[in-house]
């Protein structure tokens, strides 16, 4: 029997088959699902609504590859990748609102698998999907606005605030994803112990929230940032808007592991690899305190890598503690 497709479905037998979990999303909103609009109570006294918005294209972002059957990755992966710029300000999910765009030939059963994908990283994160729009488009194309909230007593953990003195830090290790991109694309090979841990690094990335919030919480002087486009790239950022340098210790850095012969080095995925949604972060706090405040949530840890200084741009020092200036590599949208 010939499987369904999205034209086959149309729009409102689409509506229709995902209206349980929409449903379930907006169960309590003063407007159930199936309007016009979204409507939600206001944020209580002394909050802060945080927002961000962000894309995945297929052909930019992300292919339906062979070694990551299914779409399931793909609805988390859209979530995970919003709800990380809301952990970078130690922001908590409230709601989100999806525009879902496929070709009319797009299997049901791969949209069934997104949208199975997507809920399950809204709600394992506290966040409710309050609605949306859908459109035929040449090829899938997925945009996802999330809102949170921010106390209004808590400082933002805004980019430009990294002074000199100040140790940098990240959680996690950086280079996994980009390390499981290549196994994806087939440019690397890797026994599987090592190949399945680094695709699921790529495929469902886990969003620092807690980490995020226990961090803004802590440490006032915090700028703050989560790791999409690689150490380098992310880390200029910082660097640019505060007027300073990041200086990393070749020595400190929690390289990710690959095996020996997997065709990049652990050193280059890490500075230059992206989609790692890892929190790089500055602060003036004891290296002993960033571990404390972390132990506390058990969540991942952070590392100090390096330091902040006057002067710009990101630099790598070596063993003989000279720093060698960086030039941010790796994905570009437009080059």
């Amino acid at each position: 029997m010939a499987k369904r497709t999205l034209a086959k479905l149309g729009e409102e037998g689409l509506l229709t088959r995902l209206a349980p979990m929409l449903q379930r999303h907006t169960a309590g909103l003063p407007l159930p699902t199936g309007d016009d609009v979204a409507v939600s109570p206001p944020p209580g006294a002394g909050q802060r609504l945080v927002w961000t918005v962000d894309a995945m294209v297929e052909g930019t972002h992300f292919r339906f590859w062979p070694a990551a059957p299914g779409a399931r990755w793909l609805g988390w992966k859209l979530a995970a990748s919003n709800l990380s710029d809301l952990a970078s300000k130690g922001a908590r999910p409230l709601g989100a609102l999806l525009s879902f765009g496929a070709p009319g030939d797009a299997p049901e059963h791969l949209i069934a698998e997104f949208y199975d994908g997507l809920d399950e990283c809204l709600t394992a994160h506290g966040a409710r999907l309050l609605g949306g729009d859908t459109v035929r488009a040449p090829q899938w194309t997925l945009s996802l606005a999330v809102v949170g909230l921010l106390a209004e007593g808590l400082p933002i953990a805004a980019r430009h605030r990294a002074r000199a003195g100040q140790g940098v830090y990240v959680t996690g290790q950086p280079g996994r994803a980009a390390a499981g991109l290549r196994i994806l694309e087939g440019l690397s090979s890797a026994p599987t112990t090592y190949a399945s841990d680094l695709i699921d690094a790529h495929l469902r990335p886990r969003p620092r929230l807690a980490e995020g919030q226990a961090l803004v919480a802590a440490f006032p002087d915090l700028a703050m940032l989560d790791v999409s486009d690689g150490i380098v790239r992310d880390g200029a950022r910082v660097a640019d808007q505060s007027g300073a340098a990041l200086h990393l210790e070749r020595d400190r850095l929690p390289l990710p592991a690959v095996p020996p012969d997997f065709g990049q080095s652990a050193l280059d995925l890490f500075l230059h690899g992206g989609e790692d949604y890892e929190l790089l972060f500055t602060t003036a706090a004891p290296e002993s305190d960033a571990a404390r405040v972390l132990q506390q949530i058990g969540g991942a840890g952070a590392t100090r890598i390096g330091t902040v200084v006057e002067g710009e741009g990101v630099h790598l020092v070596e063993a003989d503690g000279v720093p060698r200036r960086l030039t941010p590599k790796g994905f570009e949208h437009f080059p």
